[in-house]
């Protein structure tokens, strides 16, 4: 059992809106709250779609997985920002793939915490691991012992950051928190992210953020060159930073690859 499973779950405040449970609602779960529940139909109002983008989220974050295990033999993952747990989370896709992956999920929300649980069943053979720590101290992630028992920093790790740079404000400089974490990983690891961008409408990203920041949630829609900033000198995977819903899609391309307003994108470390 990881060490943070023994805690009582801090205190969750259910009286205002909060992003993990706001996609949760969105992807139709049901950890959320009446607040979750406002300001996810407010934002739904002003973008039709975003259930439909959440979902595409999701879906980069299987393809991305699978790619990494089958074509870049990777099979250990540190998965930050997890969120609430939902159908395909990390350790499912890489464990179909192969029994004995092994996978590290890392939130800061307390809400996640008490559903840790169901992060940490997996395959006989492979290990998954929950703890509670925030992408802003990166180095703290890197020296936890959960970690530590778990991955071997000698060997590829696939790091995930799927939509959760877009929390973290441009004053805390999270570029410098995700080069931390791309030092310590060593050649062959691969790092795959999406992020929120108001390149394809500003308009309606930017009533989203007005809304959301009401709501006190940070929301940081990134343009393509601060996102590609992320990936630091790491070689990119084809076909680079595109919409999410363009990178290599299960079935035919999209007609309207935009329509889901994420960048996204998978590098490797020579």
């Amino acid at each position: 059992m990881n060490q943070d499973m023994g805690r009582e779950p801090p205190a969750i405040d259910t009286s205002v809106a909060h992003s993990a449970r706001m996609y949760d609602y969105w992807l139709g779960g049901r950890t959320n709250f009446a607040p979750d529940r406002e300001l996810g139909d407010a934002v739904e109002r002003v973008i039709p779609t975003i259930r439909a983008m959440a979902r595409e989220n999701r879906r980069f974050l299987g393809r991305a997985v699978r790619h990494m295990v089958h074509l870049q033999g990777i099979r250990q993952f540190l998965d930050i920002g997890t969120g609430i747990p939902t159908e395909n989370n990390t350790h499912e896709v890489a464990q179909q793939a192969d029994p004995s992956a092994r996978v590290v999920y890392v939130d800061n929300d307390p809400i996640v915490l008490a559903h840790a649980r169901a992060l940490m069943s997996g395959t006989p053979t492979g290990r998954t691991a929950f703890l509670q720590a925030d992408l802003r101290d990166p180095r703290a992630i890197l020296r936890h012992r959960s970690l530590r028992e778990t991955l071997d920093l000698r060997e590829p790790v696939g790091l995930i950051l799927v939509g959760v740079l877009m929390l973290v404000a441009d004053a805390d400089d999270p570029w410098d928190k995700v080069a931390t974490l791309l030092e310590a990983l060593p050649s062959g690891s691969c790092l795959a992210l999406t992020h929120v961008t108001a390149d394809f409408d500003p308009e309606s990203v930017g009533a989203v953020v007005s809304a959301e920041g009401e709501g006190r949630i940070t929301l940081a829609p990134r343009p393509r060159d601060e996102v590609a900033r992320f990936f630091g000198d790491w070689e990119p995977v084809q076909p680079g930073i595109v919409p999410v819903m363009a990178w290599r899609p299960d079935g035919p391309a999209p007609a309207d690859p935009e329509a889901a307003y994420y960048w996204a994108g998978l590098a490797r470390k020579r």
